[in-house]
């Protein structure tokens, strides 16, 4: 006979998923979430869905897994935006399908985040608001308490402007270091950052740097803009259980794109195999050693090979995409295992370590973005 309850630790992505197909399933289950609402440590920013890693559409994904389209979930393709390397050189590509479908976080009614919660909500979830779970009984539960150490950072604005819907993207070191600054504009509201993998003590200068080289690519004008800052963490061999009864989901076990950062959808998916290793009786790390673990493993070699391009080498890689008519199988192509990328993930597991937070390795009186969100991580995780 079936265990019929079940405890999910933490609102976020993860943690709903796992709940709302637990629910769905004839499971009782109480969530608790330490803070009064989802989505507070987001800022009504954007953020995207991608659409390039798997041949099935992410939105049918997620409608096989039973999650609805409840929130803010605009396709953006090819022809909707640029991508401007380090000479601010244009480069549009060209895509058969949505690039990725951009979404909302944070605790405004369109976020991704309200529109797990009305789910789980709706059907049956029991969430426990301003609560923790100090200790674990001898059921199991799904923890998704979100990232613990910040091993990219984000520094960026939200704003109003005139402009509608389009994105642009940027590559060049000098304004994000192993990375890429980016817009996303929808119906006049708008995001911008740039994302760091290094240096980021200098995450001010970052920040300014890469809004003088928006100002300079495009005419844009910025309303009532708040800053804000945020962070993804991911591991080089995701940890997933602990004695099999304390399963780990999204961010808090490592599942992000080790490449960009786009981890919404490995934080969903995780959820909803630690659901689907409860109720079907599975071995959980089965299911994501199948489903998961492989493109996980090809990002961390991207991001090595990425890491190594340095300015001339975005400009050929952007260059290649702008003759391609298609870049969506090239991306996907980029995530598949293959021999090469497991010998360059060999490599790359043992170059990048996730900065696991330690009080120790804090700056006592620094507030860049990683210590300011480091600190608040190390304080709430509870269970782990």
């Amino acid at each position: 006979m079936k265990e019929k309850a079940v405890t999910v630790v933490g609102a976020g992505p993860a943690g709903l998923t796992a709940a709302i197909t637990l629910a769905k399933n004839g499971y009782d289950v109480n969530l608790f979430e330490q803070n009064n609402d989802v989505g507070l440590r987001f800022n009504g920013d954007f953020q995207g869905l991608e659409n390039w890693t798997d041949e099935e559409d992410t939105l049918k994904i997620l409608s096989r897994i039973g999650i609805k389209i409840n929130f803010l979930c605009h396709p953006y393709s090819g022809n909707d935006g640029l991508f401007y390397g380090p000479k601010l050189q244009k480069t549009q590509v060209n895509t058969s399908r949505p690039l990725f479908y951009l979404i909302e976080r944070g605790s405004n009614d369109n976020s991704l985040d309200q529109g797990l919660r009305t789910q789980a909500e709706e059907i049956g979830v029991n969430i426990l608001w301003g609560q923790k779970l100090d200790s674990v009984d001898s059921k199991t539960t799904i923890v998704g308490t979100g990232p613990k150490a910040a091993d990219a950072i984000a520094k960026g604005m939200v704003f109003k402007t005139s402009l509608k819907n389009q994105f642009i993207g940027f590559v060049n070191n000098k304004i994000a270091p192993k990375a890429y600054a980016y817009l996303l504009v929808n119906n006049g509201k708008a995001t911008f950052a740039t994302c760091m993998f290094e240096d980021f003590k200098n995450e001010k200068l970052y920040y300014e740097r890469s809004l003088r080289v928006l100002k300079s690519a495009i005419d844009i004008d910025v309303f009532e803009p708040k800053e804000f800052g945020g962070f993804v963490n991911f591991f080089n061999e995701p940890i997933i259980s602990k004695d099999d009864k304390i399963l780990y989901a999204g961010e808090n076990a490592g599942f992000q794109d080790a490449l960009w950062g786009f981890g919404i959808k490995y934080a969903m998916l995780s959820g909803y195999y630690a659901a689907q290793s409860i109720i079907h009786k599975q071995d959980y790390y089965a299911l994501c050693e199948r489903y998961l673990f492989p493109k996980l493993q090809t990002s961390l070699a991207n991001r090595w090979l990425f890491a190594h391009l340095y300015n001339p080498g975005y400009t050929f890689v952007l260059n290649k995409m702008k003759s391609m008519d298609d870049v969506i199988p090239a991306l996907r192509k980029h995530y598949n295992s293959s021999i090469s990328k497991k010998i360059i993930y060999s490599l790359a597991r043992r170059w990048y370590k996730t900065r696991l937070i330690d009080k120790q390795c804090m700056h006592e009186h620094c507030d860049c973005v990683w210590c300011r969100h480091g600190k608040l991580a190390h304080a709430s995780t509870e269970v782990c």
